[in-house]
């Protein structure tokens, strides 16, 4: 889909009942971000073919994230599938913001079409952490090769002198045409905790990691860049993630959990993986003040 207008990078507001911002680039390539969660939910290159699995029962409905895209796991991020228990982040309305004059965080090249978010309030009745001041911000980025930027910023602007402590990940969800043909690479050798054996630990084989059942972990001391490869469709998604995010988790639900998802088809599990940078076993404290900053870069490549 491309604007009217050929004002490159182009970005556009719309509202069809679910808020959303649109961005553009030169070479064709196209992203959209809910206001909802600020949930980046569509990815496409220039050929207009979808980056991102969005299932096909998803919804957009206030207190209930949408199943796919970008969901951003904030303050919390727990091993089930109750929603408040990985953060109020993903239900809440953001605002957009201008940064442009913002010294400290100065605006990317021409060339890139980008937003800026902010989320600053939390639900009132959220059990799972103390009622805090903070600012989360976002910013996305669409480059003009297609490449997927994504910036977090949270800051602890507390005034009575209390730390916090939270956990952090980009909950990315990649589309693949079969899941028992795709495998994850760069993980060999390295140290996970399994969240479907107790929280054991163990360290992974010398083989990428590839698909036959259920699959819950959180990957420790990662490196900078991970990639997910889609042996039929050819195709591989790199995430390029910096050092405040140490860990990926790698997740998909499989057959039975699938059909206990209202908002997951029973047979889409087949066709995506959760890969996401993230801080969710090294949790982050933040005195008054004190800020963090969190990015992942998405590319992909045909092979």
């Amino acid at each position: 889909m491309q604007p009217a207008v050929r004002q490159w990078p182009y970005r556009q507001y719309i509202d069809d009942g679910c808020p959303s911002i649109l961005l553009y680039s030169p070479g064709g390539y196209f992203a959209e971000i809910l206001l909802f969660g600020a949930q980046v939910i569509s990815w496409e290159n220039e050929r207009q073919e979808e980056l991102l699995f969005l299932s096909g029962e998803a919804v957009c409905r206030l207190q209930h994230p949408v199943r796919g895209g970008i969901p951003i796991c904030f303050p919390t991020y727990y091993d089930n599938y109750d929603v408040e228990e990985n953060g109020f982040a993903r239900t809440r309305m953001w605002r957009t913001e201008d940064l442009m004059d913002d010294a400290a965080f100065p605006a990317p090249p021409r060339d890139h079409a980008f937003v800026d978010f902010i989320l600053d309030n939390m639900p009132d009745n959220f059990p799972n952490w103390p009622n805090h001041r903070f600012e989360l911000r976002l910013r996305v980025i669409l480059g003009p090769t297609g490449d997927l930027t994504m910036i977090s910023r949270v800051k602890n602007v507390n005034t009575d002198g209390n730390p916090f402590t939270f956990k952090f990940a980009y909950h990315t969800y990649f589309p693949v045409s079969d899941i028992m043909a795709t495998q994850v690479e760069g993980l060999e050798t390295v140290d996970y905790v399994d969240y479907l054996d107790d929280h054991e630990r163990f360290t992974e084989g010398p083989n990428p990691i590839t698909f036959e059942n259920e699959v819950d972990q959180v990957y420790l001391n990662t490196p900078d860049a991970i990639t997910v490869r889609d042996r039929e469709r050819r195709r591989t998604y790199t995430i390029h993630k910096d050092a405040n995010l140490p860990e990926i988790v790698v997740w998909n639900p499989w057959e039975i959990e699938a059909r206990r998802m209202s908002d997951l088809g029973d047979e889409e599990y087949r066709e995506m993986v959760c890969v996401e940078a993230a801080a969710v076993e090294s949790e982050i404290t933040l005195n008054p003040d004190q800020e963090w900053t969190g990015t992942q870069r998405l590319s992909v490549e045909q092979f």
